[in-house]
């Protein structure tokens, strides 16, 4: 059963453990036109690589990177990528003093951590080169655009590529202005050690950057990003390098392997430091014409042991991967201490179908997932059990049971084509996100 909403935490916790049967009540919904669009979507497991190609934008999965069941075994989670010309509506603009290239990319699924970084790339064929190119990403949380730095370059289709432990809304820009302090003070480093079937990951302990308000443009002051070695088929084919301020860096280092059973991640009990004191430029396309790429390696007296970074920097827990199938619709949304709220998921369907957390399966149907006010990425999830669904009109809908306002995502896929809702819903406000026809 659901619970009530209580503007307080403390309240919350108390509320949790003392009172287990309260009843949601349904209001009549709002009916706006759905929006979204197709796109392309692909299943990996925890033991599978592979890359989700759509419009010259992917996503590259290594094995490994999906978080396994509770118990062990090999866990599912559905990618999907959708593109759009234009921002959606109700998100601020991008930063002043830089242009969009290209589409937005929506990645999914959003709100979900992954057990090492996948790679995505952003298509800059129209550019002379990567000099100025970054990446940017709607912080829900913090209701901004932020820059995820560059990881990879892709010089053949002339890419730019991240590595990011969570999906979500991006889009690549160009600094309008060469003299930005932000973009002429990037420097390069490299991992100067290469192993055979290994994936080197950086993970960004702590800096002190040369230019302190650079710190500024990056979600957590460039605390906990991360960097993958250049991969193929799944497999690294050169060292791990990083695109980074100048100044004084801190790297976890980690590796997992590329072939094999074993999926654990093993990380280097010493943080790994490298100074980089000049810029990093490019002529063209080529890697090879960037200078420079400042070398590092381990610090003596550290030792590998099993697990993903933790501590200052350290990756956020994995997400037990849930339930998927022809269909499946996937609620997310933000809640921080000054803002949450406990939103829910319904599916309506022929024969009076009505799935959400006070009926939360039938023969056809489940809800999986089920989150109230707790603070961090909220996820509720429905999706089908059956390869064949009941013939007739299904509708999707999202209501604000209670709390704060609160904007949300819902990922919709449909016999392998995504689509996405976003939008904004009030306390106790409703939504329909899609509606469709099973024939």
């Amino acid at each position: 059963m659901k619970k009530l909403y209580i503007f307080s935490l403390t309240a919350i916790l108390l509320f949790s453990i003392f009172n287990l049967g309260c009843n949601k009540t349904e209001e009549n919904p709002v009916t706006p036109p759905t929006t979204g669009g197709d796109g392309a979507t692909a299943s990996y497991t925890s033991t599978t690589s592979g890359s989700l190609d759509y419009e010259d934008f992917s996503i590259v999965v290594k094995k490994g990177d999906v978080p396994t069941l509770t118990g062990g075994a090999a866990g599912t989670v559905l990618f999907s990528i959708n593109t759009s010309s234009a921002m959606e509506s109700g998100l601020p603009s991008i930063p002043a003093g830089y242009t969009v290239i290209g589409k937005y990319l929506k990645a999914g699924p959003e709100s979900f951590t992954f057990n090492s970084p996948v790679r995505i790339f952003f298509p800059a064929s129209s550019q002379s080169s990567p000099q100025n190119l970054t990446v940017m990403y709607y912080a829900s949380d913090l209701q901004t655009w932020k820059i995820v730095p560059t990881s990879a370059i892709d010089t053949a289709k002339k890419r730019i590529g991240i590595d990011v432990l969570t999906l979500g809304y991006f889009v690549l820009t160009k600094a309008a202005v060469t003299e930005s302090p932000i973009e002429t003070r990037p420097g390069g480093c490299v991992f100067d050690y290469q192993a055979t079937w290994t994936n080197f990951i950086l993970t960004v302990k702590s800096i002190t950057p040369e230019e302190p308000s650079i710190l500024n443009y990056y979600a957590g002051g460039f605390v906990g990003r991360t960097f993958l070695g250049p991969i193929f088929l799944g497999c690294p084919e050169g060292k791990t390098k990083a695109i980074v301020p100048q100044g004084t860096i801190e790297f976890w280092v980690s590796y997992s392997v590329c072939q094999g059973s074993d999926v654990n991640i093993y990380t280097y009990t010493l943080p790994a430091t490298v100074t980089v004191s000049d810029p990093l430029n490019f002529i063209g396309w080529s890697t090879y014409d960037a200078v420079t790429y400042v070398p590092f390696g381990l610090p003596s007296g550290g030792t590998w042991v099993v697990g993903r970074p933790s501590g200052t920097g350290g990756w956020a827990p994995a997400t037990v991967p849930y339930g998927s199938g022809v269909f499946q619709a996937t609620l997310t949304w933000n809640n921080v201490s000054s803002n949450y709220a406990d939103m829910d998921l319904h599916l309506y369907g022929p024969n009076n179908l009505h799935i959400y957390y006070g009926n939360r399966s039938n023969s056809d149907f489940s809800l999986d997932r089920d989150w109230q006010s707790t603070l961090g990425n909220a996820t509720e999830n429905i999706y089908s059990l059956r390869s064949v669904m009941p013939t007739g009109n299904y509708e999707v809908r999202v209501k604000n049971y209670s709390g704060a306002t609160m904007s949300f995502n819902v990922r919709t896929i449909l016999n392998g084509a995504s689509s996405n809702y976003s939008g904004s819903l009030s306390n106790g406000a409703e939504v329909t996100a899609k509606t469709f026809t099973i024939q």
